[in-house]
C-alpha cells in the first residue's frame, strides 16, 4: 500500500487471507479476508472461476460420488481414463475412456467399507486399489476392454489327490509328494502363478502304469492352467507338468530319478498373496501399500511387492517373502495410518494421526527403504488430505492437512503455511471438524493455476464443506464460503479438460460434489457452480486516513480493473469498525466505453464524509452473480484531518 499523504493506493494484495492477526496489523499486501478470489497472474484479486456439471449418464445416480481418480493405462495421456463410484449400497464402480461417458465395471468384489475409503496407484498399466472387502487382499482394475476388478495375484489351492492309474503295470512304488499351482497364460505365457497347496504324500502300489493325480477344486479366479509339482523329500519340488484347467488330471509315468531334470519350483513365498492395504502408492517399478483393513495384521507395516521385471510373472502383483518385503513405522502409536503418498523428489511420505515418515529408496534388495520420521507431533487427516504438488521455485513438494491445519515438505523440510486460514480450522471463525463421519479433508494441486485446493469439514459437517485456495507461488489464501458448493466436495482428482476419444492434455479439478446425487462438477470453467452464482470480494487491510492517532477523510475511489461487460464492482466502506452512520457504498460498471482492454472508474458514492480514525473497504461482488473481473488497483483519496486528542 502506498501513501503521499494525499492518497492510499491498495495495488497488491498478493499476500493473500490473513486470518491470523488484527485487521490493522496485517501486512499491506495482505487482506482481512479473500473470498471466491484468486491471485493468479494478478496482484490484486481475480474473481475464481466456477464450475461445470460433467455428464455420468445417470449411472452413479443411486448415491453421492465419493472416489474419483485419473488413471493412465499407458504411455498416451490421451487414453487416461476417469475411475469413479458412489456411496450407494453396494456402490457402482465405473470408467469413462476414449469417450464422455461412464461405463459399468462388469465385476467387482463388494465393497464392504466407507465407500469414500478407496485408495489407487497407477503402474504397468494397471490401477491397483486398496479397499476393505469380504476377502482382505488387494484388488487391481482393468479398463477399456474387460472392465473388471479382480483381486491381485492367484490363490492357492487345497492339496490335490493321487491315485493307481492306467491298468496293470510295473509304475515303481516310490514315495513321492505333489502339489499344484494355479496360473494364468496369455499367449502361451504365464502372467500370474499363485503360491503352491498344501502337498499330498503318494506311494504308488508297484502294479499300475502311472500316479494319477487329479487337481483340487478350481479357485476360479481365471487361471487357464494347473501346474503340478513333484518331489522325493517334500522340500525341493519341480514343476513336471502344465496342464489347461479344463482338464483336471495328469498321469505321472516318469521315473522319480528324473523329476530334478524339471524347471526347479519357486521358493515359497515367492508368489505371496498382498494383503487389503488402505493405502497404495507405485514406485516406479513396485507397489507399496501400508496398513490393512484385517485388525489382526501389522497396521504399521509398509510392504513391498516384487519388483517389476525381476521374474515377470505377476510381480506388481506379489509379494517375495524370500526377501526384505516389509518396514514397520511405530506399531500401535501415535494413532491409526492415515496416508501413503509420493514419490516426491524421488522419496515416499508414510502418516499416521500425528506422525509423517520419509521413505528413501536404497537400490538395495536387503533394505530397499531408509526411514526417518519427520514428525512425531503432525500427520494428516486421511488419504484424500494428502496432494503431490510444487513449491514456488517449481520444485517437487508435498502437501496435506492435519489436525492442526495445512503443512508442506519442500526441499526445505517441513513448513506449516496455514496462518492465513488459522481463524477457520481452530477459530473463532470456524473449527474443522475432526469427528467428520466421512471425509474430513480434501486436498489437490491443481497445475496449471500453481494452485493447492484445501476442502476441509467445519462445525457440524460430516463432508468437507469450505474450499481454501493456496496459491504456491505468492504464498497467499483465499477462500469459499460454507453456501458456497464448490466447497461441499467428498471425492476430487484432476482430468482431461476436453473429453472425447483421446483425452486433453491440459487437466481440470474434477470433482465428486457432496451436495446431491451423481454429481460430478468440472472446476476452474465458467462464471458460476454448475448454475449456481456466487459472490466473490476482498477486504484490504484497516486504513487510517489521517495516519496513526488522527481524522481524516476519504474521498471517491478509484477503481482500475479489466474491462468486462456489464460487470458491476461494489465497494463498500465502513467507518471506525461500523460505527453508527459512518459508511458508504459506491460502484463501477466496468464496461469498456470502446474497445479498451482496461477501464480507470470512480466508485462514485463511495466518498465517506465526515472525520473517521479508521476506514476499511470490501471490493467485489455486491451479492451472488454469474460473471467474472479481475482488479488492479484502487486510489482513495485523503484528506489528513486533527490529531484525536485535540
Amino acid at each position: 500500500m502506498a501513501d503521499d499523504k494525499r492518497r492510499l493506493i491498495i495495488e497488491d494484495l498478493s499476500g493473500g487471507r490473513n486470518g491470523y492477526v488484527a485487521p490493522m496489523s496485517i501486512a499491506d499486501n495482505e487482506c482481512s479476508e479473500a473470498v471466491n478470489v484468486d491471485y493468479f497472474r494478478t496482484e490484486f484479486a481475480n474473481k475464481r472461476p466456477g464450475a461445470t456439471a460433467v455428464s455420468t449418464s445417470a449411472f452413479f445416480a443411486a448415491g453421492t460420488i465419493s472416489w474419483l481418480y485419473r488413471h493412465v493405462p499407458g504411455t498416451s495421456q490421451g487414453a487416461a481414463e476417469l475411475w469413479g463410484s458412489d456411496d450407494a449400497s453396494p456402490p457402482d464402480f465405473g470408467y469413462m475412456a476414449a469417450g464422455t461417458t461412464f461405463t459399468v465395471i462388469g465385476s467387482a468384489p463388494a465393497l464392504t467399507g466407507n465407500k469414500w475409503e478407496i485408495a489407487a496407484a497407477s503402474i504397468n498399466g494397471k490401477i491397483i486399489l486398496g479397499y476393505q472387502s469380504a476377502v482382505t487382499r488387494l484388488k487391481v482394475g482393468i479398463g477399456a476392454g474387460s472392465s473388471t476388478i479382480r483381486y491381485t495375484g492367484l490363490k492357492a489351492s487345497a492339496a490335490p489327490t493321487a491315485a493307481d492309474g492306467g491298468g496293470a503295470g510295473a509304475y515303481a512304488a516310490v514315495l513321492r509328494y505333489y502339489r499344484e499351482r494355479s496360473t494364468v497364460q496369455a499367449a502361451g505365457v504365464t502372467i500370474r502363478r499363485s503360491e503352491p497347496s498344501p502337498s499330498v504324500a503318494f506311494t504308488p502300489s508297484g502294479a499300475n502304469l502311472n500316479a494319477t493325480v487329479t487337481r483340487a477344486t478350481a479357485i476360479s479366479e481365471s487361471e487357464t492352467h494347473w501346474e503340478l509339482e513333484a518331489s522325493l523329500d517334500n522340500v525341493t519340488f519341480y514343476r513336471i507338468a502344465t496342464t489347461v484347467i479344463a482338464t483336471t488330471t495328469y498321469a505321472d509315468t516318469a521315473v522319480t530319478t528324473t523329476y530334478n531334470t524339471n524347471p526347479l519350483s519357486a521358493v515359497t513365498g515367492t508368489y505371496s498373496l498382498q494383503k487389503s492395504y488402505r493405502f497404495v502408492a507405485a514406485d516406479e517399478n513396485r507397489v507399496l501399500g501400508f496398513s490393512s483393513f484385517l485388525s489382526t495384521d501389522k497396521q504399521s507395516r509398509i510392504e513391498f511387492s516384487a519388483i517389476i521385471g525381476s521374474l515377470d510373472v505377476g510381480d506388481e502383483e506379489r509379494v517375495d517373502q524370500t526377501l526384505n518385503y516389509y518396514i514397520d513405522l511405530d506399531e500401535l502409536d501415535s494413532g491409526v495410518p492415515t496416508g501413503l503418498a509420493g514419490p516426491v523428489s524421488g522419496t515416499f511420505f508414510a502418516f499416521k494421526d500425528r506422525q509423517t515418515w520419509q521413505l528413501s529408496p536404497t537400490g538395495q534388495t536387503a533394505q530397499p527403504y531408509l526411514r526417518r520420521a519427520i514428525s512425531k507431533t503432525i500427520g494428516a487427516l486421511g488419504f484424500q488430505a494428502i496432494a503431490k504438488a510444487e513449491d514456488q521455485a517449481g520444485s517437487p513438494g508435498l502437501y496435506w492437512m492435519s489436525h492442526r491445519g495445512p503443512y508442506r515438505w519442500t526441499q526445505n523440510g517441513l513448513e506449516y503455511i496455514g496462518l492465513g486460514v488459522e481463524d477457520l480450522v481452530s477459530g473463532p471463525t470456524a473449527t474443522i471438524n475432526l469427528s467428520a463421519t466421512n471425509v474430513v479433508a480434501q486436498v489437490l494441486y491443481y497445475p496449471d493455476r500453481r494452485q493447492v485446493w484445501f476442502w476441509w469439514a467445519t462445525g457440524s459437517a460430516n463432508d468437507p464443506n469450505i474450499l481454501g485456495i493456496y496459491d504456491v507461488i505468492k504464498g497467499a489464501w483465499s477462500r469459499t464460503l460454507t453456501t458456497d458448493k464448490i466447497g461441499n466436495v467428498r471425492a476430487a482428482t484432476m482430468f482431461a479438460n476436453t473429453l472425447g476419444a483421446t483425452m486433453s492434455s491440459d487437466l481440470k479439478p474434477y470433482l465428486g460434489q457432496a451436495g446431491a446425487a451423481d454429481r460430478v462438477w468440472k472446476g476452474g470453467t465458467g462464471t458460476d457452480d454448475a448454475g449456481t452464482a456466487f459472490q466473490a470480494y476482498v477486504i484490504p487491510k484497516v486504513l487510517e486516513p489521517g495516519g496513526a492517532g488522527y481524522y481524516g477523510e476519504v474521498g471517491t475511489a478509484v477503481l482500475s480493473a479489466k474491462a468486462g461487460a456489464g460487470v458491476t464492482i461494489t465497494a463498500t466502506v465502513t467507518g471506525d469498525y461500523g460505527m453508527a452512520g459512518k459508511s458508504a457504498t459506491g460502484t463501477a460498471d466496468l464496461t469498456p466505453r470502446t474497445t479498451e482492454s482496461r477501464v480507470t472508474l470512480p466508485l462514485q458514492d463511495s466518498a465517506l464524509s465526515g472525520d473517521v480514525m479508521s476506514v476499511q473497504y470490501q471490493i467485489g461482488d455486491a451479492a451472488a452473480v454469474s460473471n467474472t473481473w479481475s482488479l488492479d488497483r484502487l486510489v482513495i483519496p485523503i484528506v489528513r484531518k486533527g490529531s484525536v486528542t485535540g
